[in-house]
């Protein structure tokens, strides 16, 4: 018997939803060059630097009484000029923003606050643009990167940011055999005789890289999230934890309880401690002052050194204080979000659109805004072939099981209920409008046929019980865990996906149990490498976004689930279980590294295609539906967001629509 579904009616929310307007195509072709303006709706010719600087009142104040230098020796004499999205903001206020657990970096802070790389993403998602550098030049072969820095650029404490800086990371870091034991690892570098990779210091403001083979996707991985490290360690505060500047580091490290050096420095220099340490020199352009601690709220205010201006010449932020609180879960988030108590929260979740447009309806502070999802899918189903229950890797492995598993999704079921009858079937692959687009990968296996999935399920566990279920190779009873993880903002309504799956696939004799359980459980049993099955997210549809997050189309990559093994073996991971790939996994991996060499962007969408041809072939991910025009939610007292946008995770998420230009209305 089928289970039956109850979901809330969605005729208001589905009847927004087919209003928005398409997704708007992603063009893809980089500037090799670089200019120094940053808009908030699209891209244009560079702006002009303003001839005169304003500051805040608050900053006024400090400058006026001597206490901080004025507002033109704190900025870099060539800043970021930004032009805001509707109209010149106003000075002043708090933006209030929520997040679930205890986490305000992953719940917002990373893409409001955060994501201040050498580059950014232009608007518009056509390329990149200068953003902490000035300009940039790239040999031919793209072995060599030149970056020139903004001088009279600053931490947040007014001390100057230059190459050394820079340098510090990769020498005193990156390449530090006892910080990082594995070699030099990073998101960006690619793994490849790693080791040559070097940093060269021209003069202060000039710093270059060198690798030691052709990266035509660097500039790219450095606007990125895997972009954060280089410009992120201020040298000047964090050798007093590092034994090369600090022959008594000793002291630090005894008066802190810690075991060694290398111990107290990475909690010095760890990615979230910017949000729990206010004396950690910044260049976001705001700064904690009250770290989350054991209550229920953080505190932030502006940074009065942040090297970004409107076209006027107003220094930015408008804003003066961010201030975040926690929710237990997202129900109580939702419902602070609706009643007008937040200005934003970060995924609101397709699930509450009904309760934002109904909370519009009675004249609540709130507007929802229309965003394009840059997602291949709703979501990606894998099988982890890496486990060591050799039962289940065996069957996990064979194409033909993913086959079967597919044709036994009734997609238009889970669109109508999940979905609010928004999308279309489909597979994890380049959206239609991506010049990475293939037929292939995107639309087969996706009708809902029990008898292939029967035909081809039968060819790897033709026997089953007296119940109907399928036997594996031991003769026992096939089942495996389906894991979803429950606390995730985003991923509101998988758990009832992952039902209405589980019944498809017992329809066919194949055994599935929920596991529901909190990421951070989930990401303990990912090291362990115990994970069966699991319920992902759909990265890599619009623009070139496959090629540069390939987790669901290229094994070996961190997310990568059905390779969860491999890629930590790729990355080297002491603290994961890793599996030696196979010679097959090996090469497409190798073909991969190759098209991210490859010096012109052309050149990487056609081998990038090929690929993806080959991993069709390989059908390494089920999904289930193109992703429909999604929603973000604002109070109405926050000025300068756009109407509508392209958004996702490669591109910072709200940071794309730069929050430094948001500002709070007079009411």
């Amino acid at each position: 018997m089928r289970m039956s579904y109850r979901w809330s009616s969605v005729l208001l929310a589905a009847a927004l939803l087919s209003s928005c307007s398409p997704a708007a195509q992603v063009p893809a072709n980089p500037a090799t060059t670089g200019v120094a303006t940053v808009e908030a709706t699209q891209a244009s010719e560079p702006l002009a630097i303003p001839a005169n600087f304003a500051e805040a009142p608050s900053l006024s104040k400090l400058s006026q009484a001597g206490s901080l230098p004025a507002v033109a020796q704190r900025i870099p004499g060539s800043p970021v000029v930004v032009r805001p999205s509707n109209e010149v903001g106003s000075y002043g206020g708090t933006l209030r923003f929520g997040f679930v657990g205890r986490t305000p970096s992953w719940g917002a802070l990373w893409f409001i606050d955060g994501w201040e790389n050498m580059v950014s993403w232009k608007s518009d998602l056509s390329g990149v643009q200068p953003n902490i550098v000035e300009s940039w030049e790239s040999s031919a072969d793209t072995r060599e990167y030149t970056f020139k820095l903004r001088k009279g650029m600053k931490w947040s404490d007014g001390q100057p940011f230059t190459a050394d800086d820079i340098l510090f990371y990769i020498d005193d870091i990156l390449f530090n055999p006892e910080i990082t034991t594995n070699g030099p690892i990073a998101d960006w570098l690619p793994q490849e005789d790693a080791d040559q990779f070097k940093a060269v210091k021209i003069d202060d403001y000039t710093v270059k890289f060198v690798f030691p083979h052709s990266y035509g996707t660097f500039l790219y991985n450095l606007a990125s999230f895997s972009g954060r490290q280089i410009p992120f360690y201020p040298k000047h505060y964090l050798q007093q934890f590092h034994k090369k500047y600090n022959p008594n580091v000793d002291e630090l490290v005894a008066a802190a309880g810690k075991e060694n050096w290398v111990e107290l420095f990475n909690q010095k220099a760890s990615n979230d401690v910017i949000w729990d340490d206010p004396e950690r020199p910044s260049l976001f352009a705001w700064l904690v002052t009250e770290p989350l601690g054991d209550s229920n709220q953080i505190s932030l205010t502006r940074n009065p050194y942040y090297w970004k201006v409107d076209t006027q010449g107003n220094q930015l932020p408008y804003i003066d204080e961010l201030l975040g609180f926690s929710y237990q879960d997202d129900e109580n988030r939702t419902f602070a979000m609706s009643n007008g108590d937040l200005d934003m929260i970060k995924d609101p979740g397709a699930s509450n659109m009904l309760t934002y447009i109904s909370a519009m309806d009675v004249d609540k502070p709130i507007r929802v805004y229309t965003n394009h999802s840059d997602g291949a899918n709703t979501l990606s189903i894998q099988f982890n072939q890496t486990i060591s229950d050799t039962v289940k890797a065996f069957i996990f492995a064979d194409k033909n099981f993913r086959v079967g598993m597919s044709y036994a999704i009734n997609r238009q079921q889970i669109i109508d209920l999940a979905y609010f009858g928004q999308g279309d079937p489909a597979q994890v692959g380049p959206l239609e409008n991506s010049p990475l687009y293939v037929e292939k990968l995107a639309k087969q296996y996706i009708e809902y046929d029990v008898a292939q999935a029967n035909l081809y399920l039968d060819k790897v566990m033709p026997k089953k019980d007296a119940d109907g279920y399928r036997l594996g190779l031991n003769g026992k009873r096939f089942t495996f865990d389906l894991f979803v993880r429950n606390d995730l903002s985003y991923g509101s309504g998988w758990v009832q996906i992952a039902e209405m799956l589980i019944d498809d696939w017992a329809n066919v004799g194949v055994d599935v149990k929920l596991r529901s359980i909190p990421e951070a459980e989930f990401n303990t049993l990912v090291d362990q490498n115990v994970v069966e099955g699991v319920l992902g997210s759909g990265e890599g549809g619009a623009g070139i976004s496959a090629m540069l997050d390939p987790r669901n189309v290229v094994p070996m990559e961190y997310n990568g689930y059905f390779g969860n093994g491999w890629s930590a073996w790729r990355l080297k991971s002491a603290s994961r279980v890793q599996v030696i790939p196979p010679a097959h996994v090996l090469a497409m991996r190798g073909e991969y590294d190759a098209v991210i060499a490859l010096p012109d962007q052309e050149q990487q969408v056609e081998a990038m295609k090929k690929l993806l041809e080959k991993s069709a072939e390989d059908f390494w991910v089920i999904g289930i539906a193109r992703p429909s025009a999604s929603y973000d939610v604002f109070s109405t007292r926050v000025g300068n967001i756009p109407n509508e946008w392209t958004t996702g995770w490669l591109y910072g998420v709200q940071k794309i629509i730069l929050p430094e230009q948001w500002y709070i209305k007079a009411q």
